[in-house]
């Protein structure tokens, strides 16, 4: 029984003395390293790893993770590198960060991971490699969410004996900043284990090199965080104080830093302002008590609003206040409340307020590399501020003199010239005193930007989404959205050498000047000749494609002329791989460009053939030129002192439209007249080079018609585009297919002639006696059709060849005529061996003696009589045989000529 409470109290002091180690172990935390915390690169800021590392224990597959937050990007930096030091093999495993790419290194082989979001500095970052040996696959998680996976060979494993932090044999590859949770595993962690550790919920301990087997540390620092800090990034609100400006200059200052002046809503937040100043600057009285705030109704009295246009109803008036009337349109903090004050007689602190920290760009040096980009604001000493960068830059004041910094090198890069107010946020003027994107000494426009990705730097700092830029209105207070709104960039060649800074695999420098925000670098001259096309990239054999596309609005057809009027525009599309284009938006007739850009370009010129004195695309006032944002890709030009997205000329296209009012001659056919169906064209030809340089674009080029296709004369049919390569010039023909309306021609043509020929053969049907009257009437519808003819024949082109409705008239012409060749055999049988009519009242013997009368030998039908009335037959049944004979050939003629597509 003894032994037994022994072993219980024994056991029970075990206990105790392991929750109290735990509990220990917790309160103590994490432990985090610290290299090179003022950013300078030296050699021994290292860690050199305790654990075991035996070199014949070989990893295929592998995890690598560690926690860690940037203070200064080197060239290079390294936070973890396993080396062999028998065979000398320096990267056998190696982990380096920057600010947009990571960098895996196994056996050697370097394997660059870019991120899809950007590391910042002074904020706690968690990366995992990983690399699955069954899969061949490398995989790269940041903050524990997988950021990309590529295919990779190990062909050997990966071993050591020798790790350390830190360093990479080169003190331009150190790391500085905080780093902890190194661990190396021989297996592939899962994603949820991975996601757990980023997300502090557990510290897992490596199995090849474990954080806790210790570190031997050589000008490293240490402290100890528990867990959960790691995951609990700085929050609450800091302040930036300046003693006694303007409210004009404290709106500047506080939203070209990227915050804004404070607010107080009750006398508990104004001494929280008032406590917080008196701790932080206690040499600055003044500044404990009066502050300007962001509230104003200089736009409408009694309507007090903040600096963003909200409306604000929460205000804390001191007693008596607001007092001023129109007279004290800004508000400050007093000791007991808010009063509003006069805008421009009175100067007060200003404070800006920040919920997060801000990372600064820096535009217009020509770095590659985002870690001099970037820098981050600090303030030492009320109205002082200092931008630190990712990388060697830094921006300060020295004197008076605000001034840019090389502080790997030494060397002042340059001074900023006076400004209003002297600060360096926005677009400032700056006096180069080392070479910037290869200009030497002299003015030089930068912009220090405190606006995040995707957004434009105004000249005053303040920040507009991107494609509110060059929108055609003004949305920067100081209208600077809208200024230098080029769209083209050309190329430049340098006297001494072409600058090329390579992101996203080709950038061409450039660098502001007095005119604007783009212009060439150095002594440059222009490398665009608009007289030479361009030539396809890596194929230059092949001839550059022109998109035609023609939009016809009206057309009038002449007969007579033989012409076809247009009323049309013509579209040509092209690639130009010498440009670039700037600032591209989605709807492309925010692309066009001024007159003076579209004169210096090369266009395609195309001579419209079948035209009087052969008439040709033309470059006036009346042309529109834009550019067709084909391809959303972009890069920004580094050399510029603003955000310019640069489009390639490759990948985006450029468009020309005008236009024209031509009349084009044709060729008609008028056998089939007035049922004929013509074909007209537009034949246009490239005369600026040979087909063996420019080809018009076959698949994508179009042709539309838009107006009534019910002409006066013609029914417009399908338009079409039809290529022809055969020649030394590449051309293109609007094939226009004209079907006549004849519904006119029936009309006034055929309807009448066809009437007329009734009333001709009607005459035959007098009495035969009234020959006069036949005749007559028959002469007269000759007359008429005979008329007829020659109106229509003076209506439409004299042709050598025949017209149907040439051939018809003709034959109303003939059947006419033989209507009376039938009046005057009729009258000539009728009236054969009669007496004279005098004797007979004037009517032949033979047809007014009585049969009584008559002797009898002539009883019975008189023998002239019996062969007029059979001649008279004969007419009546031969004409309209004679006219139906012929319409069956006429008409059958027509019908299969149309059919056969005639």
């Amino acid at each position: 029984m003894r032994l037994l409470l022994m072993w219980l109290m024994t056991m029970t002091l075990l206990l105790l003395l392991l929750v109290m180690f735990w509990e220990g172990r917790v309160v103590e935390g994490v432990l985090v390293l610290r290299f090179q915390e003022d950013g300078v690169a030296i050699p021994d800021s290292v860690a050199m790893y305790e654990g075991p590392l035996p070199r014949d224990r070989g990893l295929f597959s592998l995890t690598l993770c560690a926690r860690f937050q940037i203070f200064f990007l080197h060239t290079r930096s390294v936070f973890f590198q396993l080396h062999d030091t028998q065979l000398k093999l320096e990267n056998m495993l190696l982990g380096e960060v920057l600010v947009e790419r990571v960098r895996f290194v196994m056996n050697n082989a370097w394997n660059y991971q870019l991120l899809k979001k950007e590391l910042w500095a002074f904020r706690w970052h968690h990366l995992c490699f990983t690399y699955d040996h069954p899969k061949n696959l490398i995989s790269t998680f940041l903050d524990g969410e997988l950021n990309n996976v590529q295919d990779f060979v190990l062909k050997s494993p990966v071993y050591g004996n020798w790790a350390r932090l830190g360093q990479n044999f080169e003190p331009r590859n150190s790391f500085s900043g905080d780093l902890t949770q190194v661990n190396v595993w021989d297996r592939v962690l899962g994603d949820d284990e991975i996601q757990d550790f980023a997300n502090c919920k557990t510290d897992p301990q490596g199995s090849y090199i474990s954080w806790e087997a210790g570190w031997s540390l050589k000008t490293v620092s240490s402290y100890n965080l528990t867990l959960a800090e790691f995951c609990q990034q700085k929050t609450g609100t800091s302040y930036f104080w300046f003693p006694a400006v303007r409210v004009k200059t404290a709106h500047y200052i506080c939203e070209a830093l990227g915050s804004q002046l404070p607010w107080a809503t009750s006398l508990e937040d104004i001494h929280n302002l008032q406590n917080i100043s008196a701790v932080t600057h206690p040499n600055h009285d003044n500044c404990h008590y009066n502050f300007w705030t962001s509230a104003t109704d200089e736009p409408e009295e009694d309507v007090w609003r903040r600096s963003d246009g909200k409306i604000l109803t929460d205000i804390f008036w001191a007693p008596y206040e607001p007092n001023g009337l129109r007279y004290e349109n800004c508000a400050a903090v007093s000791r007991y409340g808010i009063a509003d004050i006069s805008c421009e007689m009175q100067s007060r602190c200003a404070v800006c307020t920040f919920k997060k920290q801000l990372r600064f760009s820096l535009f217009g040096i020509c770095e590659q590399e985002l870690r001099n980009v970037y820098f981050v604001a600090y303030q030492r000493s009320i109205g002082n501020v200092v931008f630190i960068g990712y990388g060697r830059y830094h921006i300060r004041i020295e004197g008076n003199t605000w001034v840019w910094v090389d502080v790997v090198n030494n060397v002042t890069m340059a001074r900023m010239e006076e400004a209003d107010p002297y600060f360096p946020m926005g677009l400032r003027w700056w006096s180069l005193e080392a070479p910037v994107c290869d200009q030497k000494i002299g003015r030089r426009r930068l912009t220090l930007s405190p606006c995040p990705r995707g957004h434009f730097t105004c000249n005053d700092a303040t920040c507009i989404p991107i494609h509110y830029r060059c929108d055609l209105k003004y949305d920067c207070r100081d209208n600077s959205d809208e200024w230098d709104c080029k769209r083209i960039s050309f190329p430049n060649v340098s006297t001494k050498s072409r600058v090329q800074v390579t992101l996203n695999k080709h950038m061409h420098t450039r660098k502001a000047d007095s005119t604007g925000i783009i212009s060439s670098c150095g002594t440059l001259f222009q490398d665009y000749q608009s007289h030479l096309p361009p030539r396809l990239s890596g194929d230059e054999d092949r001839s550059l494609p022109i998109t035609l596309d023609v939009i016809m609005e009206t057309i009038a057809v002449q007969t007579i002329e033989m012409t076809m009027e247009v009323a049309y525009e013509i579209a040509m599309t092209w690639i130009d791989n010498r440009l670039n284009y700037l600032n591209l938006k989605a709807n492309n007739s925010l692309n066009k460009l001024d007159i003076d850009a579209v004169r210096k370009l090369w266009i395609p010129q195309v001579n419209f053939i079948n035209t009087d004195n052969i008439h040709r695309t033309r470059i006036d006032e009346d042309v529109v030129m834009f550019i067709h944002r084909s391809v959303n890709k972009f890069y920004m030009d580094p050399a510029a002192p603003a955000e310019v997205e640069v489009y390639s000329g490759k990948d985006n296209t450029l468009t020309i439209r005008r236009k024209y009012g031509t009349v084009y001659k044709c060729n008609f056919d008028l056998n089939l007249y007035p049922f004929d169906a013509q074909q007209c064209e537009m034949h246009l030809r490239i005369t600026s080079e040979l087909k063996s340089f420019l080809i018009f674009e076959p698949n994508n080029s179009t042709v539309q018609y838009l107006s009534n296709p019910f002409l006066i004369e013609y029914e417009v049919g399908q338009v079409r585009l039809e290529h022809d390569n055969s020649g030394q010039f590449s051309e293109a023909r609007v094939i226009v297919p004209l079907t006549r309306r004849y519904g006119y021609a029936i009309l006034t043509i055929y309807t009448p002639t066809l009437v007329l020929l009734v009333v001709s053969y009607t005459t035959l049907f007098f009495r035969t006696l009234i020959f006069d009257v036949r005749m007559m009437s028959a002469l007269t519808v000759q007359l008429v059709i005979a008329t007829l003819f020659s109106q229509v024949s003076a209506s439409l082109p004299k042709t050598s060849y025949f017209k149907m409705v040439d051939i018809w008239l003709i034959f109303c012409i003939g059947i006419t005529f033989l209507v009376i060749i039938y009046h005057a055999l009729v009258d000539s049988v009728a009236n054969t061996d009669s007496s004279d009519p005098q004797q007979n009242g004037g009517m032949p013997k033979v047809w007014y003696v009585r049969p009584a009368e008559m002797p009898e030998k002539l009883k019975g039908p008189p023998v002239h009589w019996i062969t007029a009335h059979r001649l008279v037959l004969f007419t009546k049944i031969t004409t309209p045989l004679v006219f139906a004979i012929f319409n069956l050939g006429y008409w059958g003629y027509i019908f299969s000529n149309k059919i056969s597509g005639y």
